[in-house]
């Protein structure tokens, strides 16, 4: 595909992940909330097929790719919260994540096509992006659902929705802590050791820690207060760990 087809399908799926998003909301859009929901993933999952045919190996390299990849995690992970674990009405904020996404990408440049460095052509690769690709989507919903929690404490909607980031978070750490499990072993097989303190590792590093306070601060009833602000932070150090180290970083990760 073109440049501009490409820009044209991350712009139709905004809109109308937006339009779910809209729609979910206000509680009034019935079947075609997620029949709209549907036509956005199928155009999102369009850009990733897209990505993966011009290039010949999974998507995950540069930072279009991995956006790209991202916006479709969110309707599965969805599924799983509504059909396993009763989060249903978490519907909206799956929905509205992956709508910045494809407006991130439609303003980017497209660079479908990318290099495949040596030290990512391994078994690892895929396993360890894949996790923090699942982690990195719950961490978004998280700081959504933990602002509702702050603005409406006391109420029975804040109730929910701190029930609501417990969950999400009890579901996203495994994924978060295989990351870094992942990381450290594929690590060890290229640049001969688990750990290097690169600028990137230190940032995962901070941001497992950080959750891992949440859930001991959501368990003590003297700092169960204190435990939204730790999610709102955990997501900021995503942003950081994800956006701003790898286009400011010349560390040892900054092929990515």
């Amino acid at each position: 595909m073109s440049d501009l087809a490409l820009k044209l399908i991350s712009a139709f799926a905004a809109v109308f992940y937006l339009l779910s998003f809209v729609l979910l909301t206000a509680k009034k859009g019935g079947k075609t909330a997620y029949i709209t929901w549907a036509v956005a993933y199928a155009a999102n999952l369009s850009l990733t097929v897209n990505n993966y045919l011009v290039n010949g190996y999974v998507p995950f390299v540069s930072m279009y790719q991995v956006l790209t990849f991202l916006g479709i995690c969110f309707l599965p992970i969805y599924i799983y919260m509504k059909t396993v674990r009763s989060g249903g009405w978490m519907a909206p904020y799956f929905t509205v994540v992956p709508g910045i996404i494809m407006i991130g990408l439609t303003c980017m440049k497209v660079n479908s096509v990318w290099e495949f460095p040596p030290a990512l052509q391994s078994p690892w690769f895929v396993p360890h992006v894949l996790v923090y690709m699942i982690a990195y989507t719950m961490g978004a919903v998280i700081f959504l659902l933990a602002l509702g929690e702050l603005f409406r404490r006391g109420t029975a909607a804040g109730k929910r929705f701190s029930e609501g980031v417990y969950d999400c978070t009890c579901v996203m750490y495994p994924f978060l802590t295989m990351g870094l499990f992942f990381g450290a072993i594929w690590a060890n097989e290229v640049w001969g050791h688990f750990w290097s303190w690169d600028i990137k590792e230190i940032w995962a590093l901070m941001t497992w820690l950080v959750y891992t306070l949440y859930l001991h601060f959501r368990r003590e009833k003297k700092l169960v207060r204190f435990a939204p602000y730790l999610a709102v932070l955990g997501f900021a150090l995503i942003i950081v760990t994800f956006f701003f180290v790898n286009m400011m970083s010349s560390g040892m990760h900054s092929y990515s």
